[in-house]
């Protein structure tokens, strides 16, 4: 019988509008690029899950979401 082990996860979870003013406004202005340096940032950092949320009532979310993780996709350093 194998046991579970308790294993620490560390999530980022500065990719979030409602819980990152910076990121929120970087993605509000459409600055995908800096917005993709700051998950890199958390990766770096020690990031091994990163958190991503674009729930925001002023941002077509959907649309900000899959543009957002294609370019995180498309980065190995992030992916």
């Amino acid at each position: 019988m194998q046991q579970a082990q308790a294993t620490f996860i560390n999530i980022g979870e500065r990719t979030n509008v409602t819980g990152s003013a910076r990121f929120k406004k970087l993605i509000m202005g459409g600055d995908y690029d800096t917005a993709l340096e700051v998950a890199r940032q958390q990766v770096e950092n020690g990031a091994q899950i990163i958190d991503v949320n674009m729930d925001e009532g002023l941002l077509d979310s959907k649309e900000a979401m899959v543009t957002f993780l294609n370019l995180i996709a498309a980065e190995p350093d992030i992916a």
